[in-house]
């Protein structure tokens, strides 16, 4: 579809409380995938995102304006889709109207400082997670963990290896379909086997998952309920029924500092004049 279901859907997607994952492409051409509840859609065929925190993202979104997206509301339905960024804005209605909700409006440190805008490309109809699947796939990985660590590298600290091990963290794979957009899908079933891999069961959205072959690059977005979060990028394995991805950048999407924390990013310094 290249429409949104007014009727049935746009309600979920004006709620700021919601998962809402944006995903572009950075300045070595990986995934990067940002937390953006205020991802919301403007009519049938446009999304607009409130920029609430300065990161990469908000410049990526210009720079290669070619983006995914994964929305999931508190029933855990959920939609994905594509769009594509053409302007940015620090006035006018819908800027006005971000400010003017009850999350932004009484937050009190900053609110909406800009709007985003973007064409819709197309969207998936509404579906359920499958917590079914993916709840008959988490002792595979569990069971897997001992044999598919791969190779021993300290890429995590030691905050980023307990958060991605919690069954409780969410994980969502974001990587580069043939036709040069970024797809998000949940691979929830996963965790972390090492202090450089995230091991997941490519079911149960093999289909999903089909066009990405092994040793293309992929990013893993890591979130837990208490919205602390982690962004993991690196190169994709196919190990049977089983996708891995070892990682070799860790970037921190967390207020208030936004930087790559593996490899380290060095610090500069700031004169006061």
């Amino acid at each position: 579809m290249n429409r949104i279901n007014m009727e049935r859907d746009a309600k979920d997607f004006s709620n700021p409380y919601k998962v809402a994952l944006v995903a572009c492409h950075d300045e070595q051409g990986d995934v990067h995938i940002t937390l953006l509840s205020s991802l919301m859609n403007r009519g049938e065929d446009e999304m607009v995102v409130g920029e609430f925190v300065e990161g990469l993202s908000k410049r990526f979104f210009h720079e290669r304006p070619e983006a995914g997206f994964l929305i999931m509301n508190l029933s855990m339905r959920l939609w994905t889709g594509t769009m594509d960024f053409y302007d940015s804005k620090t006035e006018g209605g819908e800027y006005i109207a971000y400010n003017q909700m009850p999350l932004y409006r009484f937050n009190t440190y900053c609110g909406i400082s800009r709007v985003h805008y973007a064409r819709l490309r197309e969207i998936s109809d509404r579906k359920r997670l499958r917590l079914g699947g993916i709840a008959a796939n988490m002792p595979r990985v569990l069971l897997a963990a001992p044999f598919l660590k791969g190779e021993t590298r300290d890429v995590f600290n030691a905050w980023t290896r307990a958060h991605t091990k919690k069954m409780g963290t969410l994980l969502f794979l974001g990587f580069t379909d043939p036709d040069g957009y970024p797809r998000i899908v949940p691979v929830i079933q996963g965790k972390s086997v090492s202090s450089g891999r995230v091991l997941f069961t490519l079911a149960p959205y093999k289909s999903a998952l089909r066009a990405l072959a092994d040793g293309s690059r992929a990013s893993v977005f890591a979130l837990n309920l208490d919205m602390e979060a982690v962004l993991l990028k690196g190169t994709f394995r196919r190990k049977g029924c089983f996708g891995a991805v070892d990682v070799d950048r860790v970037y921190n999407c967390m207020p208030p500092i936004h930087r790559y924390i593996y490899p380290e990013t060095p610090w500069e310094t700031v004169e006061a004049f």
